[in-house]
């Protein structure tokens, strides 16, 4: 009996783990890219690889409302049953927000895990110092603490203006958002 159980979880695991590493990656990417369209979020220019657990897409140039936004060094889609998420590494953001916030992010990763399925979850760092971010999905609401650099406090006062300030020097930024 216990034998015949070790046997079925071992093909059950086998086959989800086929399951992954065969999965059509990128059709499942460039079908994502196409429901991004109507909402005016285009990633062009890229090069798309699959291997084979996850799906890297190198040298993407982001255009939001066919304004180029941002260029994306690397982008790795970890696409598991239990835990997916998308990093980003070397972003430089257009000069048209550097009035806003610092043009760098050096690293940014969004994650879901079905262990806490109503929240996607966010972390960034670059020179604007490092952030959380927490996406409540049915409340539609975004939480936000930041860790502000330097740079940050010293050049863009005026973007910390528009957040709380807690004892501990962290800035909060809480937001209804709509999609």
């Amino acid at each position: 009996m216990v034998k015949k159980l070790i046997r079925l979880l071992s093909y059950t695991l086998f086959f989800l783990l086929a399951l992954m590493y065969f999965m059509p990656k990128q059709n499942l990417y460039y079908f994502v890219e196409n429901l991004l369209v109507p909402h005016a979020i285009i990633l062009s220019s890229e090069e798309v690889v699959d291997k084979g657990f996850t799906l890297d897409v190198n040298h993407a140039t982001l255009s939001l409302k066919s304004i180029e936004s941002a260029t994306i060094e690397q982008i790795h889609f970890k696409m598991f049953a239990l835990y997916n998420a998308i990093s980003f590494e070397n972003i430089t953001l257009s000069s048209a927000i550097k009035s806003l916030v610092p043009q760098h992010v050096a690293m940014a990763e969004i994650s879901y895990t079905l262990f806490d399925p109503f929240f996607i979850n966010a972390s960034l760092s670059g020179e604007f110092g490092e952030a959380q971010a927490r996406l409540q999905i049915f409340e539609k609401t975004v939480h936000i603490e930041l860790v502000p650099s330097d740079k940050m406090l010293k050049e863009y006062k005026t973007t910390l203006q528009n957040m709380s300030k807690t004892e501990s020097g962290e800035y909060i930024y809480d937001k209804n958002v709509s999609f």
